[in-house]
């Protein structure tokens, strides 16, 4: 069967999923993807009925006789009044929701070739050899990855309403086996259908999920998979996957096996969608897009511009940060962590972390609108640093906060990081700075899950 014949049946089946499924699932906009409002309108009709009874007797002496008519007067008022009411409920309308996921895998590429993402396809990413054709070194297992970007699934009700059915796309996918062009898929707004089968039905979830997934533009492919979830806890998940990558033009087939790790990415099973938002109840103490913090710090000259000399040095910045309470005690105790950890004290002083370790300890003050954290932070790659400090936080929304934090690190490089970086030498720094935290919320304690 020529590419011809291939792309019509691809684009036929494209469309039989657009069109049918569509019809089944309609995603709507942004708003209608995450929630569902439903609203009653209803009329209350209020009934008031009144009974007056009075006695009216004359002044003075009065022969009544035998028989006299009474004085007693009795007066019986009805009335009635009819209002228009509405109830409005707002639910989940999703199953799974995502920023962004991200996976390293073998089996698709050559190490001569590898694009030297590393570990969940991220841990290479600041270091001279990403991307670039360069030799690989010698630990690195994964010569490629798959990245999306903008996850999306809902529930799909076929099979007389079979559960755990999801329809579902992102809105950014590429497949890469290696570093070469022709081991390389990129799918916009990719159609997958996913059906779960859970393991563990309880926060967090285990399950395994079969899946096939089909893009259009810019490269026709069909991916099928089998992976193995855990999550979603405080937005982050666990996965391993298994599946081939079948492209429809002249490119290679990318067979792949992997690991890989998902921040701000949410689900729900079928239960939690018919819950209304202000009942559900939450993982962590706070889970945000993005913090960055201007830092005032005893280097001797600034990241940005070394020309210059002023007390402001550098920034920190941290991507879709994350603190989890650990269920222990009074359940102040946290464990958290984030995508990338920028810590950019001056010119030669700082480091970059992927996926560092962090725990503090998470006390609210002041009518519980703000909120101290010591923490004791540890990043180990692709440097080698210690951050320790205390961070006050004051929340000015649900998605902004205000800080001030001040602190200590020290630490080396252990990679050869990129040009952006390539300044930055073993370093022991102290510093203060103000931030804001981006789409950073901070939940209260009667919102989260433990200690009901």
């Amino acid at each position: 069967m020529n590419h011809t014949s291939l792309n019509t049946i691809f684009i036929a089946v494209i469309s039989l999923l657009l069109f049918g499924c569509s019809s089944l699932t309609n995603m709507g906009g942004i708003d209608e993807m995450i929630t569902r409002t439903e609203k009653d309108i209803y009329t209350r009709t209020l009934r008031d009925t009144a009974i007056i009874d009075a006695v009216r007797n004359a002044p003075g002496q009065r022969d009544n006789g035998i028989v006299y008519p009474t004085s007693r007067i009795v007066e019986m008022r009805r009335d009635v009044m009819q209002v228009d009411s509405s109830t409005t409920r707002d639910y989940p309308n999703f199953i799974r929701i995502g920023l962004f996921e991200t996976i390293g895998i073998v089996g698709g590429g050559s190490m001569q070739n590898s694009l030297n993402g590393g570990l969940f396809g991220i841990f290479g990413y600041f270091n001279r050899d990403y991307d670039n054709r360069r030799a690989p070194s010698t630990s690195n297992i994964f010569p490629g990855a798959i990245y999306r970007i903008g996850i999306m699934e809902k529930r799909l009700r076929w099979f007389n309403d079979d559960p755990d059915w999801t329809l579902g796309t992102h809105y950014y996918e590429s497949i890469i086996g290696d570093n070469r062009s022709n081991n390389t898929l990129t799918g916009i707004a990719p159609i997958y259908i996913r059906k779960r089968f859970f393991l563990k039905e309880t926060i967090p979830y285990v399950a395994i999920t079969p899946a096939i997934g089909f893009s259009l533009f810019p490269d026709p492919y069909v991916n099928i998979s089998v992976s193995g979830d855990l999550g979603s806890i405080g937005g982050m998940n666990l996965h391993t996957y298994i599946g081939v990558a079948i492209p429809f033009i002249a490119k290679n087939y990318i067979p792949y096996a992997g690991i890989g790790t998902s921040f701000l990415d949410f689900f729900n099973r079928v239960p939690e969608t018919e819950k209304e938002w202000k009942y559900h109840e939450h993982s962590g103490w706070q889970i945000g897009l993005a913090s960055v913090m201007g830092v005032f710090s005893n280097a001797e000259k600034p990241f940005f511009d070394p020309n210059t000399n002023t007390p402001f040095k550098g920034i920190i910045a941290r991507l879709a940060p994350a603190s989890m309470f650990i269920p222990l005690g009074n359940n102040k105790f946290t464990l958290g962590t984030s995508l990338f950890n920028l810590l950019l004290f001056g010119n030669s002083e700082g480091g970059i972390g992927v996926l560092p370790i962090r725990i503090g300890y998470w006390q609210n003050v002041i009518s519980n609108d703000a909120v101290v954290e010591p923490f004791l932070e540890y990043n180990y790659y692709p440097t080698n640093m210690v951050h320790m400090g205390a961070k006050l936080a004051f929340r000015i929304s649900k998605q902004i906060n205000a800080f001030l934090q001040a602190g200590y690190s020290s630490g080396s490089q252990i990679a050869q990081l990129n040009d952006t970086f390539n300044t930055l030498r073993d370093f022991d720094i102290y510093y203060i700075g103000l931030g804001i935290g981006l789409y950073d919320r901070i939940f209260y304690k009667d919102e989260m899950r433990y200690g009901k």
